[in-house]
């Protein structure tokens, strides 16, 4: 049987332990409100990138493609004939650090499975966040590339961190002509719930290129071409940053509850073995007791 003197140092030492979890949910708590103002402030701005782009996506699909037989620049990101499907790239987003529940599990765990899926292709690595890093570069897989690599941005994603993973991920699409970019993220829905997305980023809306749109009769100066080549890069670079704000918000409410459920365990245990304390010292006190009494009883024989 333990000791007083052990269960109160377990006491004390799981009350250290929950006070420290109370800090680090307060702290979350207080940044969640930043970052929740900051990725609903980015959301306008990406889906008005989105359409203005998709709005022209008719009118570039329907200018004369190379006569050599190669790809526009436009169909590349559109429709991408001449990508190799042999080659693909995957943007991995987690968190930096742990405890925050099974946000970073569930978001390796699908990284993991799209690995083996196309484990006979050659993959292009993104990791964004310490977590993610780490696991995919400890994978001994020789057709694995760490192509881009970006930690300790959370909990303070500027746009530069965006603009940096977009033009990394734009140039390797292009020049070692990718079959198709995945992007695997958790998407903040609320403080309770965070939503694991795989989403195929390259080539853009490849499901709705062959819906019908009229052609625009605006003219474009200096040319449609030149202005796309322009909208898309930010375009990505737009929806890049919200979709980083999404996974700090979603990372920080999920740290925030992990913390909240473990305070609450901490609490439970130290009940717990408060009345385990309580009956060690009654057992003390009753085996004292007893020796007095058979003391007494032997003096008086």
């Amino acid at each position: 049987m333990e000791s007083l003197r052990d269960i109160r140092q377990n006491i004390k030492a799981i009350k250290s332990t929950q006070q420290i979890m109370q800090t680090m949910k307060m702290i979350s708590n207080a940044r969640i409100r930043k970052a929740q103002e900051a990725m609903l402030c980015a959301r306008p701005f990406a889906k008005k990138m989105l359409e203005m782009v998709d709005d022209l996506k008719a009118d570039i699909l329907a200018l004369p493609q190379p006569d050599d037989g190669s790809e526009s620049w436009a169909g590349r990101i559109f429709v991408n004939r001449t990508g190799n499907p042999n080659k693909v790239g995957l943007i991995v987003i987690t968190g930096d650090k742990g405890l925050t529940g099974s946000f970073n599990a569930v978001i390796l765990r699908s990284a993991l499975a799209f690995l083996r899926e196309h484990k006979e292709k050659e993959i292009f690595i993104f990791a964004i966040g310490k977590k993610g890093r780490d696991f995919l570069s400890r994978l001994k897989m020789p057709k694995l590339h760490m192509t881009y690599e970006s930690v300790g941005i959370f909990p303070k994603v500027s746009y530069v961190h965006a603009d940096l993973l977009g033009d990394a991920v734009l140039k390797t699409f292009l020049q070692e002509k990718l079959g198709s970019v995945t992007l695997i993220y958790n998407d903040f829905k609320s403080l309770a719930s965070q939503t694991l997305v795989q989403a195929q980023w390259l080539p853009f809306d490849f499901e709705q290129i062959q819906q019908e749109k009229e052609v625009s009769d605006f003219e474009f100066e200096p040319g449609m071409l030149d202005i796309f080549k322009l909208l898309v890069p930010r375009l990505l670079k737009a929806n890049l940053y919200r979709i980083l704000l999404e996974s700090q918000a979603a990372n920080l409410a999920a740290t925030m509850n992990a913390m909240d459920a473990a305070s609450k365990n901490a609490g439970e245990i130290v009940s717990a073995l408060g009345i385990k304390l309580n009956k060690v010292r009654q057992t003390g006190i009753t085996n004292e007791i007893l020796d007095i009494v058979n003391g007494a009883e032997a003096l008086n024989q």
